[in-house]
């Protein structure tokens, strides 16, 4: 994820605060985007976010003005392009936002709309702002920009206060409560000043640096595991495809050999012929071994155990130089790691072999030092990776204190373990150095993570009372929007408790039909039967209510407080404005290991990657007003479903629903 955040901000095209325009300087070449800025306290990030694409420059962009108050709209346009050019991901798992949603379409046949009469379709901030507010929604709930802006004219060429431009940036800080956005901003540093002051334009590029600073470190819940694949936690590699040696552009028939050998890799143009100039270079005097036999790992033609035997030839050739490069050998480990995650899929016991051939050069390195370091981390994943969880998290406590990855690993398997407690008790006992920022960044976000999972029974309990109260409710209509594996669906379900029955109308699109289809549905609880109309064949179908097909489906019956303690469901909860918001994340290894006793539908569940949902609670009356979902499942059969959609609830409208006779007379016949 983090190196997603990476690759987004720092590829980017330069973007116009009004429109896109191409870049015309480099700061690095010496030269200026603005002729105003060169002695101004913020050129350097003004420079970064032109660079990142926040910023217009070119030959009709002199001047950026920074000492100028930054109206709304230019603010609410600086932070759309944060979020497009590398912030989504850092929010992602509490946005559930897909790529079409992301550019204010939806997740069906509606477009959202503004709250505002002063932002006209034909105005450059439009479409901005309309995306800002869509994804607020998302977060807090429906109008959630209104808690910022309120009233019928958002007056976008008003300058922005510090106060609401802090609003807007909490969003970053998963902030559990809108009302201490303005002092979570100010202790992370990203504004400063007063709440009444006007924000200018050289302040706000210094707080969007800032803010891209703070995603490139971590993910603001850094203990969430949704997909299950982000622990273990080993370092990230930047540089995947070194030479392992300097080369001059007067290169030997060897060491330019080699040089091809290494860019035909690169540029994923490998043959066979490849990997024999390699295992030539190999056999002879070539002095870069660690090269040779690291790209003789990657060889598709060879057995995962060959590829394995290689990348340890590889840390052989490393120790045999004599060499003290930190970086190198955590690459080198990485490697051998990478190919033991391919092989224990299939064969578990790899893992402790594998660490087991590690662990010898534990002898060679120093202990406490970065090579150790590098070592010690992919040795305790090992452990991890082959069920030795208490032997990795007593090494990972051993340099806590020093090592990023170690800290955030030691209190992930503390908290897998219920041991709360002491995961706090570890976090609070890191004093980080005054200049490792990272370090000092983790673990505030480890403590506010940690606070929130202390929390997880009062927040499960408050969810299910309102889906208690929802359920128990005389009469629910829900108008509601959905994409199922392509298919399109908008609706409308009136439920009637009294008769226990329901009726859902509307309309859908097949992705392989241009038109509109009828939708109209009955469920009667009594006969726990459903009877559903069928378009192609204009007659009426019926079923029984307790078939589950899906696996959300299934999930769906489990009760909150089950899904806790059985599934290891995840709860966070916010709130902003009028509205509670719970997100709930089940991690995919349970959802696998306990549908295995299911009999679905559509059969055994080969990997459940995603199942997330948000539900928006108004704060006093405790009702449920609207649930956004994402789920992912792949089948054993190989069929690949995606389901997400949003519902709205209201408890007022007038619903009586009789299933017509006539419907259940068709059925019979």
């Amino acid at each position: 994820m983090q190196k997603q955040i990476k690759m987004s901000l720092c590829g980017l095209l330069v973007t116009s605060m009004l429109v896109i325009t191409p870049g015309f300087a480099s700061a690095a070449g010496g030269f200026l985007p603005y002729d105003d800025i060169s002695k101004h306290w913020a050129r350097g990030s003004i420079v970064r976010g032109v660079e990142a694409g926040l910023f217009a420059a070119g030959s009709s962009v002199r001047h950026f003005y920074p000492n100028r108050e930054m109206t709304r709209a230019e603010f609410l346009a600086m932070l759309d392009r944060l979020y497009n050019n590398g912030g989504q991901y850092s929010i992602y798992p509490l946005t559930l936002l897909s790529e079409h949603a992301q550019m204010s379409k939806g997740e069906g046949f509606d477009e959202p709309y503004l709250p505002y009469k002063d932002v006209d379709r034909l105005t450059w901030w439009y479409r901005p702002i309309l995306r800002v507010s869509y994804l607020l929604d998302r977060l807090y709930g429906p109008g959630a920009i209104q808690e910022v802006f309120p009233g019928e004219k958002m007056n976008p060429t008003q300058a922005i206060s510090q106060e609401e431009a802090a609003k807007l940036l909490a969003l970053y800080t998963a902030t559990t409560d809108s009302g201490k956005a303005w002092d979570e901003v100010k202790a992370w540093g990203w504004l400063e000043g007063e709440k009444n002051d006007k924000l200018k334009r050289g302040e706000a590029a210094a707080a969007a640096d800032r803010l891209i600073d703070f995603l490139l470190q971590d993910q603001i819940l850094p203990l969430l595991d949704y997909d299950s694949q982000k622990f273990p936690m080993v370092p990230e590699i930047q540089d995947m495809f070194p030479l392992f040696a300097h080369y001059t552009e007067q290169k030997t028939p060897d060491e330019q050999a080699y040089f091809d050998a290494v860019s035909a890799i690169v540029n994923q143009m490998d043959s066979e012929e490849t990997y024999q100039v390699l295992r030539k270079l190999g056999s002879d005097s070539f002095p870069n071994q660690i090269g040779v036999h690291y790209y003789l790992s990657w060889d598709p033609t060879l057995e995962f155990a060959d590829n394995l035997d290689e990348a340890f030839l590889a840390i052989d050739a490393y120790f045999a130089d004599k060499m003290i490069l930190p970086e190198t050998l955590r690459l080198l480990c990485a490697n051998v790691y990478d190919i033991s995650l391919q092989m224990g899929s299939k064969k578990p016991k790899v893992y402790g072999e594998v660490q087991e051939r590690l662990a010898r050069y534990l002898e060679k390195v120093k202990k406490g030092s970065e090579e150790w370091e590098a070592l010690t981390l992919y040795l305790a994943a090992l452990d991890v990776k082959g069920g030795k969880v208490e032997e990795a998290l007593a090494s990972y406590q051993s340099f806590a204190a020093e090592n990023h990855e170690a800290l955030i690993n030691a209190v992930y398997y503390l908290t897998r373990q219920d041991r709360l407690d002491e995961a706090q008790e570890l976090v609070a006992s890191i004093k980080p150095y005054h200049k490792d920022t990272r370090m000092i960044q983790l673990v505030k976000l480890l403590q506010q993570d940690l606070d929130s999972m202390k929390e997880q029974s009062k927040i499960a309990l408050d969810l299910a009372y309102s889906l208690r109260k929802m359920e128990a409710a005389s009469t629910v209509q829900v108008k509601g929007e959905s994409v199922l594996s392509g298919y399109l669906f908008k609706y409308t379900q009136e439920i009637d408790r009294e008769r226990r029955a329901s009726r859902t109308t509307g309309y859908y699109q097949s992705p392989y039909k241009p038109i509109l289809d009828k939708m109209e549905s009955y469920t009667d609880e009594k006969s726990e039967r459903h009877y559903t109309y069928d378009s192609e064949s204009e007659k009426w179908v019926s079923g029984r209510t307790n078939k589950r097909d899906f696996l959300h489906e299934w999930v769906a019956t489990i009760s909150i407080k089950n899904r806790l303690n059985d599934l290891n469901a995840r709860y966070y909860k916010q709130t902003f404005g009028r509205y509670d918001v719970i997100t709930e994340w089940i991690p995919r290894t349970a959802l696998e290991e306990k549908s295995r006793e299911v009999s679905l539908g559509k059969g055994k569940i080969k990997v459940a990657p995603l199942y997330i949902n948000k539900y928006y609670i108004d704060r006093e009356s405790k009702e449920l007003v609207q649930h956004v979902w994402r789920y992912e499942e792949f089948y054993e059969n190989e069929e690949y479903v995606a389901y997400s959609g949003t519902d709205f609830y209201d408890y007022t409208a007038k619903v009586r629903v009789t299933i017509p006779e006539q419907v259940k007379n068709e059925v019979g016949r």
